[in-house]
């Protein structure tokens, strides 16, 4: 009887250590002691269950806590990071906008610029045209002399080239000179050649009459020059009868038969150029 009670006390524990077993009193010391060993056992299980479950769920609850605020913090920096995007994003638009609008306005701004450009090109071209031939049109009552000594014109150079120009090429009256001077340089040193004279003629056929004369003679003097061509001239011509010496001076004709008479005469006559070199020097 006892074992078939010690079987049946055992079921009863394998089956739940939670129900009460009528034979409880009636087991012997050794089982009870067991009995309450794992009833503390259990309470002890249940304890550290209980535990590690309020363990968890106090760390599950600070992790979602600390995550729902970084979450939180995240959400707040990524919305302020949108808004300031956005607001970005709509500044740039504008501006871009903004120059479309002043791209076109430049691109109409160049087209009307071009075809300015091309017709102030189209005037430019017409008045360089223009000014050429003006300029060449001025230059053609101009002439150059060469060879005139220097300071032989004194001090007005104007009425001086225009008796050479009557004395060398036997002209019948004196040229109408607009303006006449040397070149625009450095006057030279004595050693070096005269600077050249350019002057304008105020009628064009005394400016063709002009160049023609000097065309046809090979070589023109004045002054000292010329007068040594007549030499040989005045040789053959001296002690013969009836010759006349014809001296023409500022326009004024004078002719005489008594050489000596003529020798005072151009002694008397001033060298060309030294009166009004003096004036000019001093």
């Amino acid at each position: 009887m006892l074992k078939k009670g010690k079987a049946k006390k055992n079921d009863q524990q394998e089956s739940g250590l939670d129900q009460p077993s009528d034979s409880t009193e009636e087991a012997d010391p050794p089982n009870r002691a067991i009995l309450a060993a794992i009833a503390a056992l259990r309470n002890e299980v249940t304890q550290i269950k209980d535990d590690i479950c309020a363990t968890i769920d106090a760390r599950i609850q600070t992790v979602y806590t600390v995550l729902r605020g970084e979450l939180a913090t995240t959400k707040e920096e990524l919305q302020t990071s949108i808004s300031t995007l956005e607001k970005s994003a709509a500044s740039h638009a504008n501006t871009m906008g903004e120059m479309e609008k002043s791209a076109s306005q430049q691109s109409d701004d160049i087209t009307a610029l071009q075809r300015q450009v091309t017709r102030l090109s189209s005037d430019v071209e017409k008045l360089t045209e223009k000014c050429e031939d003006l300029e060449g049109r001025s230059r053609r009552h101009n002439i150059r002399i060469i060879g005139v000594p220097e300071g032989t014109e004194g001090l007005r150079p104007r009425d001086f080239i225009a008796g050479l120009l009557q004395e060398v090429l036997f002209l019948d009256e004196k040229p109408l000179i607009d303006r006449a001077h040397r070149t625009l340089r450095r006057r030279p040193e004595p050693h070096e050649p005269p600077r050249p004279f350019v002057l304008r003629i105020h009628y064009f056929h005394t400016l063709e009459d002009i160049l023609r004369k000097a065309a046809a003679e090979k070589q023109l003097f004045h002054g000292a020059k010329k007068r040594a061509l007549f030499n040989r001239t005045r040789e053959l011509l001296r002690g013969k009868p009836g010759v006349r010496l014809l001296i023409t001076h500022n326009g004024t004709q004078i002719s005489f038969i008594d050489a000596k008479k003529a020798e005072e005469y151009a002694e008397r006559l001033p060298t060309p150029g030294s009166t009004e070199m003096g004036q000019k020097d001093a």
